[in-house]
């Protein structure tokens, strides 16, 4: 078996030790599979379906109540799910969009985030089980988020909802359509959105930049390839690389609600945080920023094995909760 902390004793010095020994299991545990961009998005699904919800569950905490129900979008009937963890209704929520690259993962291998939040924030959880590439390219997976949004402001109040206290998050490919469906809302006039908290996400197809070139090669739970596979499988023409609902990075920023924005310090990804970050600034947007050090992508996922993670996250939760009971 191969010794992966000697093999990347280099690149995993500098991390935090709980963020080293969990990569360590990670990789230890795929050791000789094929890389998901080596994959079908079918062969994909299978090894993330496999492997990570072991990962993500680890430290999840009883909920008091979990629901389900499907209803209509652009993908056909998707399902989502409540986790309320007893709060009194009507309740604050947090429409959640699991991450995957837009094409891999759903809300049960989420299910351990999901509890997570929904327990460190004390608000209702409504995690959206959105359509996947490439049998579903953009737009439909983002116009199945803002469904679900919608739905949540017009019929929440049958989970104890209150219409008037709803905000949004998402990982990675999740925080890009977050902050998409905060956009598109915002475009429509009528938004429900009252923040949006958007963790280490990927906001325009863009591999060239510097965190991509030092860190998209290395063991960092994330490849260069990988991304460049996810991306082709999520947009279908060249037009859409610079669309701004599908590269926020690209949108005018102006006139949303407050947002909460991270970057994981070891992330190929890290630059699309800071360059969203200074798009923010130029637009004078309402947002906070937290580069997380010593972390991966994914760390959120793995909250129950980075002891370092638990305040993060909470730090975020407060956020959500003060954006939602803001007169």
């Amino acid at each position: 078996m191969t010794d992966f902390a000697a093999l990347f004793k280099d690149q995993w010095s500098k991390l935090d030790p709980d963020t080293a020994a969990v990569l360590n299991r990670i990789y230890g545990g795929a050791d000789g599979e094929t890389p998901i961009f080596m994959r079908s998005p079918e062969g994909a699904r299978e090894l993330i379906d496999r492997l990570l919800p072991f990962y993500v569950s680890a430290g999840a905490p009883a909920i008091a109540h979990i629901e389900q129900r499907k209803i209509a979008a652009a993908s056909g009937d998707i399902r989502i799910r409540l986790y309320d963890p007893g709060t009194s209704a009507p309740a604050p929520a947090i429409v959640f969009l699991h991450g995957g690259g837009f094409v891999v993962c759903d809300i049960d291998v989420y299910d351990g985030v999901a509890r997570q939040l929904a327990k460190r924030s004390g608000m209702r959880i409504v995690s959206v089980d959105y359509g996947l590439a490439p049998e579903h390219p953009f737009p439909a997976p983002l116009h199945d988020c803002i469904a679900a949004i919608r739905w949540v402001a017009a019929n929440g109040a049958d989970w104890g909802i209150d219409p008037k206290r709803i905000a949004v998050a998402g990982d990675s490919a999740g925080a890009n359509l977050a902050l998409a469906a905060t956009i598109a809302l915002r475009d429509a006039g009528d938004s429900p959105v009252r923040g949006t908290a958007c963790f280490y996400g990927c906001y325009a197809p863009d591999l060239n930049t510097e965190s991509e070139k030092d860190y998209g090669g290395g063991p960092y739970l994330i490849m260069a390839p990988e991304m460049a596979w996810y991306w082709n499988h999520y947009l279908s023409g060249r037009q859409d690389r610079t669309n701004p609902l599908a590269a926020p990075l690209y949108a005018d920023l102006a006139g949303l609600p407050p947002l909460f924005v991270t970057a994981s310090e070891y992330d190929p990804l890290r630059n699309d945080s800071e360059l969203l970050v200074e798009k923010l600034k130029a637009a004078g947007a309402d947002f906070e920023f937290r580069l997380w050090p010593g972390t991966v992508h994914a760390c959120v996922n793995l909250m129950g094995w980075i002891r370092a993670m638990s305040p993060r996250v909470d730090e975020v939760c407060a956020f959500l909760n003060r954006v939602t009971t803001k007169a």
